[in-house]
């Protein structure tokens, strides 16, 4: 995202300024951000390699798919979506988000050594701090305002979507939505080529941060598009949709690999969201005042987020800038102000439209109802155009305000005041002291096959994740797993698995190719601990207070 040109006036009422001094504004910025990002979450930035949200399966999910795409990809990069979880599954990758991005910034800290969780923290640090970052420019290069920016992406980093998703780390790295509509915005300004490709290559990385972002970008370009292009010249608006054609495929080319695996699933199982679960999982009018926020939560916020499905309450701040947006004639008018409104509007509808009596025929025949389970996250992509209408207010209202201190002063304000509505800080997080090195003794054994006892019911497939984290240690295939979806014959292999270490359940375990077995001891009953030392099947390998690995003999 370019910079403002030096000959550009600011409405912040400062003189302009060399590119050094803009590229420096633009660090300063990123650092400012980051240091937002951690106090939002605070305390987990004072530690974090060891505290964590390990208490939430999705959290331990992410962990393990950050994990496993970094392992995989520079190993065996075309059997990447076929993870070790369910074994003997393929594709099992794609049964959640695979989170291309997010695993890609993780590279590095794994490849340094460091954990999963630590990674997971860094980039969810990350994702907040570059969400902000980015729609901070975006809203500086249209209003020319440092001021209006920052209050923007603080409003796009720091909601009360966001901040209520940490263990869904997928949902943490919007920065590239603001990318999109500034590309959206030169393209139908210009019409030139490279604005298509950086259309183009803005939805692919939003895409490839997250299925459910993917489907999101793609409904709000369905509505910002068409408004867009409605304000551009007459003359050039076929080639501006032509253009945003070839945006579409330059898209798709660099999401291929990423989208054959989903397909991939899709036809080989089936695998596709019913539309009774969008139904049920739709957006309520009510959302809008559901919030996390401490200022906000215990006061007269809570019975609204305890029963909705997305916390997306723009604050009052916010609420009163969007406001001002539309009051200020200026920015009225503005084209980019009515492209972000319709499409938030759009999308709005679009999030509450599986409660219609009609959505059933919808679902059949539009392949983006399909994808996604639960359309009210779609209320997260509203806030962040809502941020950026709130920052054309911001910007409106400073231009009005000539005094030079007044204008620090409302600046401050704002700025402040966005921040502490979001406010759900300090957080609770669960220590994390590591994966048991005892794992490390199934990384030596080639050809291993795994089954982790106890194996849970169907009903807390949840309970698998923490297996999965363990499973990073070593990356043998396990017959366990926890994600979005689970394979039919899980539940057979469940029921089969009760009477361990039984001789039925031992000869089950070789049916479904189990060469090792982990097991938690303290989670069994005495009698079937005896049992287990009894079990002449089971070749003790090693062991780490309950934690024991068998070879199945």
């Amino acid at each position: 995202m370019s910079l403002p040109t030096a000959a550009e006036a600011t409405t912040d009422g400062a003189a302009p300024v060399s590119a050094r001094g803009r590229a420096g504004r633009a660090a300063a910025a990123l650092a400012a951000f980051a240091l937002l990002a951690a106090a939002h979450t605070w305390p987990l930035a004072t530690d974090p390699a060891h505290l964590s949200r390990n208490d939430n399966a999705d959290a331990l999910l992410n962990s393990w798919t950050l994990a496993w795409v970094a392992h995989q990809l520079p190993r065996h990069p075309l059997r990447l979506f076929d993870a070790n979880i369910f074994y003997p599954e393929r594709l099992t990758l794609a049964y959640s988000e695979a989170m291309f991005v997010q695993s890609a910034l993780a590279l590095p800290i794994l490849a340094g050594g460091g954990s999963p969780v630590l990674a997971y923290n860094l980039v969810l640090l990350a994702g907040f701090a570059l969400t902000g970052w980015a729609f901070c420019l975006l809203v500086r290069r249209w209003t020319g305002s440092w001021a209006a920016g920052a209050v923007a992406g603080s409003l796009a980093a720091f909601n009360a979507h966001s901040l209520m998703q940490l263990p869904h780390l997928q949902f943490l790295h919007v920065e590239f939505i603001a990318l999109v509509l500034f590309a959206l915005d030169r393209l139908a300004a210009g019409r030139r080529l490279r604005d298509a490709i950086a259309l183009g290559a803005g939805a692919a990385l939003q895409g490839l941060t997250s299925v459910y972002l993917l489907v999101f970008s793609t409904w709000m370009l369905a509505f910002a598009v068409p408004a867009r292009l409605a304000s551009a010249p007459r003359a050039g608006r076929l080639k501006a949709i032509a253009l945003v054609a070839a945006a579409a495929v330059v898209s798709l080319a660099l999401m291929a690999p990423y989208l054959a695996g989903y397909d991939a699933l899709h036809r080989r199982t089936g695998l596709e969201r019913a539309a009774d679960e969008a139904s049920s999982h739709a957006a309520l009018w009510t959302d809008v005042l559901a919030t996390g926020s401490r200022l906000h939560y215990a006061v007269w916020s809570r019975r609204f987020t305890d029963a909705a499905h997305v916390a997306a309450f723009p604050g009052l701040a916010g609420a009163l800038l969007l406001a001002l947006a539309f009051v200020w004639p200026e920015t009225r008018r503005d084209a980019r102000v009515r492209m972000c409104a319709w499409a938030a509007a759009g999308c709005s509808v679009v999030s509450m439209l599986p409660r219609a009596p009609f959505y059933p025929a919808l679902h059949r025949h539009l392949l983006l109802f399909r994808v996604v389970r639960v359309p009210a996250y779609l209320g997260h992509v509203v806030l962040l155009l809502v941020a950026v209408l709130a920052g054309f207010g911001a910007a409106g209202l400073l231009r009005r305000l000539r005094a030079g201190r007044l204008r620090a002063a409302a600046a401050i304000v704002m700025l402040a005041a966005v921040n502490l509505e979001a406010l759900r800080a300090p957080l609770e997080y669960t220590p994390f002291s590591g994966i048991p090195r005892i794992y490390d003794t199934l990384a030596a054994v080639p050809g291993a096959v795994v089954a982790e006892l106890p194996l849970y019911p169907p009903r807390q497939l949840f309970a698998n994740a923490e297996y999965m984290l363990n499973s990073t240690r070593h990356w043998r295939p396990l017959i366990n797993g926890y994600s979005g979806f689970r394979p039919d014959w899980y539940d057979e292999a469940y029921d089969e698995l009760q009477g361990f270490p039984e001789e039925t359940a031992l000869e089950a375990l070789h049916r479904r190719g189990v060469t090792h077995v982990i097991v938690h001891a303290d989670r069994f009953e005495a009698r079937v601990r005896e049992a287990i030392d009894r079990a002449e099947s089971l070749v003790p390998l090693a062991q780490d207070g309950d934690i024991r690995i068998y070879r199945l003999r």
